[in-house]
């Protein structure tokens, strides 16, 4: 199974401060999206506050999730939503690992 998937899947549990049993068994990322979307609906639904918080605390760009539901008119925003917000996570999986491989060389006379 693809590592980054893995790491989607963790992130993903730490960030909605959810059990992995939901996720765990999933093994692509289209249906970790379909997983998400039934998930961003019960929210939308059930605690719409809860999801702007969400949305805030994985930093999804507002101005992006106004252009995305404009753009769909609002069909499906569930979707939308996850796919914003998976979008973010592989941002930061990507950052962590780019920065977490690649320690800086710092010349032995500039080290404090």
């Amino acid at each position: 199974m693809n590592d980054n998937l893995e790491d989607i899947k963790q992130l993903l549990v730490q960030t909605l401060n959810i059990d992995s049993s939901p996720i765990i068994g999933i093994s692509t990322e289209e249906n970790i999206l379909d997983w998400l979307s039934a998930y961003i609906d019960k929210l939308i639904s059930e605690d719409f506050d809860g999801l702007l918080f969400l949305l805030y605390r994985i930093d999804v760009n507002e101005d992006k999730v106004r252009e995305m539901l404009a753009a769909t008119n609002g069909i499906n925003a569930s979707r939308t939503i996850a796919e914003l917000i998976l979008e973010r996570q592989k941002q930061k999986i990507y950052w962590r690992n780019k920065f977490k491989s690649s320690p800086t060389k710092i010349d032995e006379n500039d080290r404090w």
